[in-house]
């Protein structure tokens, strides 16, 4: 598989997208001023226990408590590692032959409170677990992992695990023998699926470097006070260069220099065998719009898509859960009705695995597929979705067709998703509809003015937007809005007017029935 990443880099945020095959699957970004903080290590301060939920809140300095459960105190056992471990899609083998020789059984957790493990003003060492989504508040656990390149960190465990994706039984031996090998006594670890294949010397090597980085961490914990952020993931570019280095066809292309000499150092220390990996992209359009993605990420926003074949799926998102409706559309097919359900079925099922990624879904999914009669349809149909869903480097988990004909999935979730990232609640309707937020707007007005101001040098140029927007781009954006001018040495502005609509970016201030309104793109 082809894989290719594009990662652009401006004033306002870090975006990547990952291609596979020429076909965009993943589309992340990173504004500025808000990193992710999922994988973050905090020093936090216990402040209140919670007996009949068996919980605590914790205060990790981030302004809103974060949530503790009793079962993210005490060490899992391998079993609760299914839940408590999901990184980057991998979950640990959970067999017995999986399992570190001195655990040949479960041990059972011990029957304890949360008011026997903690009390109101103590210190721990946690981490975030899911990021605050709307009115909830951040998740932590204290059964901390530290992943690297070949290997996970487990400070809390002596165990040793082997990625399921992994499916040679020989190489997941030769892991697990290199595993318990390479264990430290206090510690425990999981190989990685980048880890196939790959020497025990590198591998030792990764997890020495893990030690230390924990070793760091505790230093700086005990010379700190709670609450503390003790240690931070890394950014977008570096991550996403981290989980897709055992691609050997996997190409990056970068378009700041800094960021290219960045990334062409850290895959040089994890790959020195691949010289070419990044490259820096130097063409005068923008990377991303060049290559078609700023329209493909305008098409995620919208509800209904429509498959090759003349069908469309139809998704809504909802507090509680995802609800994706499949319809055969203008298909009507050749022969039987049953022969077109089933391709109309599984062509959406492809798509729908596809859609889950770019658009970041999580939770429960509910997907109603068109009704079909004979059961061997249904098992295909489940099968292929399956196979789809294995790309996925979240956790997904198919539960199988309810009594009613509906398929109910899991996606694992832990930061919000694409449309609830770059829309708000509208101001119009005030009910359940989404606009673009003003912060966005206000990125793609300064976007415009710049591809403005490049296309025609020396013009002064004024930008009419909502006053909400324009609010947005001088208190939060003003240094970028300098730095525009003095690169032209003209008078640009972004002005509100109240007669826009918040999703508009105008030339002039005054709507006219011949004046077309800019199709920007994000």
């Amino acid at each position: 598989m082809n894989t290719r990443v594009l990662v652009s880099i401006d004033n306002y945020e870090t975006r990547a997208a990952i291609l596979e095959n020429s076909v965009l699957t993943e589309y992340l970004f990173e504004r500025n001023e808000h990193r992710r903080m999922n994988g973050n290590i905090y020093k936090a301060r216990v402040c209140s226990i919670i007996p009949g939920m068996q919980a605590s809140f914790v205060d990790i300095g981030l302004g809103r408590n974060a949530f503790l459960f009793v079962t993210d105190v005490v060490a899992p056992t391998w079993s609760g590692y299914r839940d408590m471990l999901e990184l980057d899609g991998e979950t640990t083998e959970l067999d017995e032959e999986e399992i570190d020789e001195t655990w040949h059984h479960d041990v059972p957790l011990p029957d304890l409170s949360i008011e026997d493990l903690m009390k109101e003003g103590q210190e721990i060492l946690v981490q975030m677990e899911k990021e605050p989504i709307g009115d909830k508040g951040a998740r932590v656990t204290a059964n901390i992992s530290l992943p690297g390149r070949f290997v996970v960190l487990l400070p809390n465990s002596r165990h040793v695990g082997v990625s399921r994706k992994i499916s040679s039984l020989e190489e997941k031996q030769r892991l697990r023998d290199i595993g318990k090998q390479i264990l430290h006594e206090e510690y425990g670890l999981i190989l990685r699926t980048a880890a196939e294949g790959i020497s025990a010397e590198l591998l030792q090597a990764d997890m020495e470097g893990l030690v230390r980085q924990w070793e760091r961490i505790k230093r700086s914990s005990d010379e700190s006070r709670a609450p503390a952020l003790l240690y931070h993931e890394m950014g977008l570019a570096q991550r996403i260069l981290r989980d897709c280095l055992n691609h050997d066809s996997a190409e990056f292309i970068v378009d700041s220099p800094g960021l290219y000499e960045q990334l062409r150092d850290y895959a040089h220390v994890l790959r020195p065998d691949l010289d070419c990996l990044v490259t820096l992209y130097e063409g005068r359009a923008p990377l991303l719009r060049a290559h078609g993605i700023e329209s493909e990420v305008e098409k995620l926003l919208e509800r209904k898509v429509w498959l090759d074949c003349g069908g469309h799926i139809v998704i809504d998102e909802a507090e509680a859960l995802t609800v994706i409706d499949v319809n055969t559309g203008k298909y009507t097919g050749d022969r039987d009705l049953e022969e077109t359900v089933l391709r109309a079925n599984l062509e959406a099922g492809q798509e729908i695995a596809r859609q889950l990624r770019l658009r970041n879904i999580g939770g429960i999914i509910v997907i109603d597929f068109i009704d079909m009669k004979q059961k061997e349809n249904w098992d295909t149909l489940i099968a292929h979705l399956e196979s789809f869903l294995q790309k996925d480097r979240a956790f997904t988990r198919v539960l199988g067709v309810t009594d009613l004909g509906l398929v109910e999935m899991t996606r694992k979730r832990v930061h919000k998703s694409l449309g609830r990232s770059l829309c708000q609640a509208c101001p119009y309707c005030r009910r359940d509809g989404m606009v673009l937020s003003a912060q966005t707007m206000a990125i793609k007005a300064l976007r415009r003015l710049e591809a403005i101001t490049d296309e025609q040098p020396g013009k002064s140029v004024t930008l009419y937007v909502h006053p909400a927007v324009a609010g947005q781009v001088h208190q939060e954006f003003g240094s970028s809005l300098e730095a525009i001018r003095a690169k032209t040495g003209k008078d640009v502005d972004v002005v509100g007017h109240e007669q826009i609509h918040f999703e508009e970016i105008r030339l002039k201030p005054v709507a006219a029935s011949s004046e077309a309104v800019l199709n920007l793109s994000l």
